[in-house]
């Protein structure tokens, strides 16, 4: 099982997810979705964290953005 960090954790108002972390070191996103499964993705650039901090930002659709530029490109591990 890989180690969870929430140094800069999220928590959102979101039908998808719960909450959701970036650690700029390992280029790991972790997030936890509403039905309390976390996983973590691997190797996601910084860029990719910043524009969904932009999307949230502009009130659209966490769950959206996660499902178009993060499950289809990287690979991830389920912690819980």
């Amino acid at each position: 099982m890989k180690k969870s960090f929430h140094n800069n954790t999220i928590h959102l108002n979101s039908e998808a997810l719960k909450s959701i972390s970036y650690d700029e070191d390992t280029h790991i996103l972790e997030a936890t979705f509403s039905n309390n499964r976390t996983y973590q993705y691997i190797k996601m650039p910084k860029r990719v964290w910043k524009d969904f901090l932009k999307t949230i930002t502009a009130g659209k659709s966490a769950g959206a953005f996660i499902n178009k530029r993060i499950k289809p490109f990287y690979k991830y591990v389920e912690i819980s």
